[in-house]
């Protein structure tokens, strides 16, 4: 007997994301599914590094989200 993955609830779930530099340490990326849409994301780091200006949530706060979620 083969493996069915339909039979066994499993599914494929692909999540696209592309990144690029805005300026200093500010990013944007977008990011989604493609079947449930893309959302804009931009994260910098706090003044404590330099060239960081604190003008979005850190990579990390994004990531510890994430994780909340």
């Amino acid at each position: 007997m083969s493996y069915d993955p339909q039979r066994h609830g499993n599914r494929t779930i692909e999540v696209i994301a592309r990144a690029r530099t805005i300026e200093k340490w500010r990013k944007q990326v977008i990011a989604g599914q493609p079947d449930a849409g893309m959302f804009a994301f931009i994260a910098d780091e706090g003044e404590y590094l330099p060239g960081g200006e604190g003008t979005a949530p850190t990579p990390l706060t994004y990531f510890v989200a994430g994780v909340a979620l």
